[in-house]
């Protein structure tokens, strides 16, 4: 069973597991702040987290090769977008996972991820701390990028806080770790694929210095974006900005 640690404010749920870990903390646990003053966001940007959100980090000293720590963020995705299912009536058509930390609500960002490692003593193993944001109750105003909360969009989510929804996410996050461990990540990489934003996309792409238009096809073991062009030749994309072009009527 996961610690559960619950914070009126902290300066950030992240640098608070990092510590777990460094401290050698058997177990996991996590780290839920009601209000966050210097949480960590896009590229590594201090962003204030807006009480009624959800603001939350899980810690665990895990055996894990540092090859394959990228893959938990989309082993965390699923998670997350599986314990929304039942608030969002329509999930399927609007909630989308986009590459490599994302999820989107008809294309408004409604959560965003973030894993980080520590170093440990043990041979194999690191410390891995997963934080993740989701509005549930405000919309942030982030440059360049639509944003929504879950309130916007989920009768339901009125009558949730933080805490009972981190309790729903925990279940979750339990299950689809349990079966990254068990199975290949090929099976994860094709559950993420289906929920995946711009697959009836054209995605343009700077790869090696030069600009690759294609389509979504799917992960490689390290959690790189493959990206088919129009000749079939497939290039993988492991940072950099992705432009998605307009969806196509036909869907996926």
């Amino acid at each position: 069973m996961a610690d559960f640690e619950i914070f009126d404010s902290l300066p950030s749920t992240q640098d608070l597991g990092l510590a777990r870990v460094r401290a050698g903390r058997s177990g996991s646990g996590w780290i839920l702040a009601k209000e966050q003053t210097k949480g960590i966001g896009r590229h590594g940007k201090t962003w204030v987290g807006t009480k009624g959100n959800f603001m939350a980090s899980r810690w665990e000293i895990m055996e894990i090769d540092v090859r394959s720590v990228p893959q938990l963020s989309f082993v965390t995705a699923l998670a997350v977008y599986e314990m929304l299912r039942p608030l969002i009536p329509d999930t399927d058509e609007s909630l989308r996972i986009k590459w490599p930390n994302d999820i989107l609500h008809r294309g408004r960002k409604l959560c965003g991820l973030i894993v980080q490692t520590e170093a440990f003593e043990k041979p194999g193993h690191l410390g891995i701390v997963i934080g993740i944001g989701i509005n549930m109750r405000a919309a942030p105003i982030i440059e360049n990028y639509l944003t929504v909360s879950l309130r916007d969009i989920s009768p339901e989510a009125k009558n949730l806080d933080p805490v009972a929804l981190l309790h729903k996410l925990n279940g979750h996050l339990d299950g689809v770790l349990d079966l990254w461990r068990n199975k290949d990540f090929s099976d994860i990489a094709k559950a993420w694929l289906k929920r995946a934003y711009g697959r009836d996309r054209i995605l343009n792409v700077t790869h090696e210095r030069r600009t690759v238009s294609g389509r979504i096809k799917g992960l490689d073991e390290f959690g790189g974006l493959q990206i088919e062009a129009a000749d079939g030749q497939i290039y993988t994309v492991t940072g950099g900005d992705i432009v998605y072009g307009d969806a196509h009527a036909s869907g996926h």
